[in-house]
C-alpha cells in the first residue's frame, strides 16, 4: 500500500508575499484616491468678546442692569450691616448672658447669616434674578453678532468659525472680527 503525501500547494512564503503586496496596493489606491473625496474645512475665527464690547447695545444692557441690581446690592449691604451689628453686641454681651438667652441669639445670627446667603443666590447667583435678567438682555445682542458672522464667513467661503478665544495658531486672514465689525458698523 502506498502512503501519499500530500505538500502543500503553495509556498507560504511566496503567498505572503503575494497577500502584502494585495494589501499594499490596496492602501496605495485608497491613499491616492481619498484625497479627492475628502472635503477641505475653511476655518475662521473672531473675537466675540472684542465685538460684543463694542456694541451699543450692551452698554445699554449694561446699564439696565445696574439699575436692576443696584437696589439688590443695597439691600444686600443693609442686611449685612444689621448681621454685623448683631454680631458686635452678642460678642459684647455673651459673658454676660445665661446660656438659653446666648442660644436664642445664636440661633437669631445664624437665621440672618442664612437669610443673607439666600437674599444673595436669589438676587446674584447662576439662577439669580440679576443672572436671568442678563440672559435675558443679552441674547438677542449675541444673536445679532452670530448673524453677522454667518454672512460673512458664507460670503467669505468659510465653512467653520471658532471663538478666537479657542484659536492657538491661525492666520490674519482667517480672523474675521474687523468685517463683522464693519457689517455691525461699530468702530
Amino acid at each position: 500500500m502506498t502512503t501519499l503525501i500530500m505538500k502543500p500547494m503553495y509556498n507560504r512564503k511566496g503567498f505572503m508575499s503575494v497577500v502584502r503586496k494585495i494589501v499594499m496596493a490596496s492602501l496605495l489606491g485608497l491613499m491616492l484616491g481619498a484625497p479627492a473625496t475628502v472635503h477641505a474645512e475653511t476655518v475662521g475665527v473672531v473675537d466675540f468678546g472684542k465685538i460684543l464690547l463694542q456694541m451699543p447695545e450692551r452698554k445699554q444692557a449694561e446699564t439696565t442692569l445696574q439699575a436692576m441690581a443696584t437696589p439688590f446690592q443695597n439691600e444686600l449691604e443693609r442686611m449685612s450691616q444689621d448681621l454685623q451689628k448683631g454680631l458686635v453686641a452678642y460678642e459684647q454681651q455673651k459673658a454676660s448672658m445665661a446660656k438659653p438667652a446666648r442660644e436664642v441669639k445664636e440661633k437669631e445670627l445664624n437665621t440672618k447669616a442664612q437669610a443673607i446667603q439666600k437674599y444673595k443666590l436669589e438676587k446674584f447667583g447662576q439662577e439669580g434674578l440679576v443672572a436671568k435678567k442678563e440672559q435675558e438682555l443679552l441674547i438677542p445682542i449675541r444673536q445679532k453678532i452670530v448673524a453677522s458672522v454667518q454672512t460673512i464667513a458664507q460670503k467669505e467661503g468659510f465653512t467653520l468659525v471658532l471663538d478666537k478665544g479657542a484659536m492657538i495658531y491661525g492666520t490674519p486672514a482667517s480672523d474675521l472680527t474687523f468685517k463683522v465689525m464693519n457689517q455691525l458698523n461699530l468702530k
